[in-house]
């Protein structure tokens, strides 16, 4: 299980004693469980949060991305009808996002899209009137900027934020409000689209900007293509940047500010971007993180978020995080993972073996440590990877190279039997003639020597006297005693000894 700590750094000597209050933002990821095989783990930390506590803002190349086929309408539900958003001052319905967006340190699945130019990260105000008024004195940070229903403030992105009017009658052709997600994860793009909406009051001035956040770094950027000045509505006022949720002490960023005071200021005023200078910021996560990944013994294994590191036995990795939030307070956070290594697969299945003629044999893959797993399954393939069977034991009549994968607990282990043919059946030959004309030359035991081994041959006369010995014995016996003496046509009685501790006794036709 997991352990999280988290406090504030306000004069922090390493290694003082600290509440145990619950990590806010950071995850070092679900305990692991590896094969036992595997000899390194790979440790991901998911800092999204974190970074995004507190922003930097950047110019860029301003870029237009376009509306195609992929691009949605933005809805709103007006008295139980669902269309475009065509009214003014209102926001849109909640839109479900393609991955979750961390902003100021929280984590946010869903939107709603203002008429006027601005997000809010709170479906609850989906429908609602999204206010036109702007005051000279709301400057960002401002909790009554955009929306503010005097008890609740909620985060917001207001780009540009200033009075449209997307319900003119009739709307230009080009007029649109739409979303799209480009690109595949982790590197999708998700963009909220305005493109030539009107302006209250005077209609014949059209806006378009584009929001857009990036997957793959956690920022957004503004990208605003023309926002011309309506002075005779509002006193021309906009404003462009973002606030946190906090109603109290909000956080807030906008080109010009402290971040980056060389920008354009453009915080609420009278400001006009024309088509002929296209301008875009990027909000970029400035928390001044530093990171750190120690093992069991307090050691250092890492300062990124991803570290693969040799692993060898079950362990504890604990992850450390220091940042700043938008306040510039410091905070520490700590979390833990554990790795755990499942024990070696032990299966009692020989590398290599043989099948006589007219035998039907049985390999047999079953798993002798099945209370170390959960979850076994198993799957036999020949040589060919054609599948078998799926079960313990696999029944064969015929030599081949059989493959058994025993899974457990999703780690598959793999066992290789190659089962040649032997040329006989399976029985202690009961004569031989060793009269050197190339048959029936050698007593053969092979196939009792690849299954298992032969520990020891013995042979003896009808007298009881021991005329023949061999350890390891394979197809050494030609008829001769171990002073390499022939021995005389008769009959003789054997014990085989086998590595197993069986023991097979018969009698043996020697013939001249």
């Amino acid at each position: 299980m997991k352990r999280n700590n988290y406090f504030i750094l306000l004069v922090l000597i390493f290694g003082l004693s600290t509440p145990n209050i619950n990590a806010q933002h950071i995850d070092a990821g679900p305990d692991q469980i590896l094969c036992s095989g595997e000899t390194e783990v790979n440790l991901h930390a998911n800092v999204g949060r974190i970074l995004t506590g507190k922003y930097r803002v950047e110019s860029i190349p301003f870029n237009w991305e376009p509306i195609d086929t992929t691009a949605q309408d933005v809805l709103l539900t007006d008295n139980g009808t669902t269309n475009p958003l065509r009214i003014d001052d209102r926001y849109s319905d909640a839109i479900n996002l393609p991955f979750p967006i961390h902003f100021y340190g929280n984590t946010y699945n869903q939107i709603v899209v203002g008429s006027n130019g601005d997000i809010i990260f709170e479906p609850s105000v989906a429908g609602d009137s999204d206010e036109w008024s702007i005051d000279s004195a709301q400057l960002i940070p401002d909790h009554t900027l955009p929306y503010w229903d005097g008890s609740v403030s909620f985060a917001s992105i207001m780009g540009a934020y200033h009075d449209m009017d997307i319900s003119v009658t009739p709307l230009p052709t080009t007029t649109a409000l739409k979303y799209k997600t480009v690109g595949t994860a982790p590197n999708r793009k998700f963009i909220i689209i305005y493109k030539d909406i009107p302006q209250y009051f005077c209609e014949n001035l059209l806006s378009s900007q584009e929001i857009i956040f990036n997957e793959n770094d956690f920022s957004f950027e503004v990208h605003i293509k023309n926002k011309p000045v309506c002075s005779d509505w509002n006193d021309g006022l906009a404003t462009l940047g973002t606030q946190n949720e906090e109603l109290t002490n909000t956080c807030g960023n906008y080109p010009g500010d402290d971040t980056n005071p060389l920008l354009p200021n453009r915080n609420t005023g009278v400001w006009d971007i024309p088509d002929t200078a296209s301008e875009a910021y990027k909000f970029a996560p400035n928390a001044d993180m530093t990171l750190k990944w120690y093992d069991a013994d307090r050691n250092v294994i890492g300062t990124t978020a991803d570290v693969t590191v040799p692993f060898n036995n079950d362990t504890t990795f604990t992850l450390e995080v220091t940042y700043k939030d938008c306040h510039d307070n410091i905070y520490s956070e700590f979390d833990e993972v554990n790795v755990y290594k499942l024990p070696k697969v032990i299966v009692n299945l020989p590398e290599t073996d043989l099948i006589c003629q007219n035998e039907t044999k049985v390999l047999d893959g079953t798993v002798q440590n099945p209370s170390d797993y959960t979850d076994i399954s198993y799957e036999w393939v020949d040589a060919s990877g054609n599948v078998l069977g799926t079960d313990p034991k696999l029944t064969i009549n015929e030599g081949g190279v059989y493959t058994l994968n025993a899974t457990v607990d999703g780690c598959t282990a793999s066992f290789t039997d190659n089962v040649e043919p032997y040329r006989f059946e399976c029985r202690v030959p009961e004569a031989i003639s060793p009269n050197g004309d190339g048959i029936n030359d050698q007593w053969y035991l092979d196939y009792l020597a690849k299954r298992g081994g032969i520990d020891k041959v013995e042979i003896f006369d009808r007298r009881g006297v021991k005329v023949y010995d061999k350890e390891n014995y394979v197809n050494e016996f030609v008829g001769k005693n171990n002073n390499g003496n022939e021995l005389p046509a008769a009959t003789y009685y054997y014990v085989i000894k086998l590595k197993d501790g069986r023991k097979l006794t018969g009698w043996l036709y020697l013939s001249r």
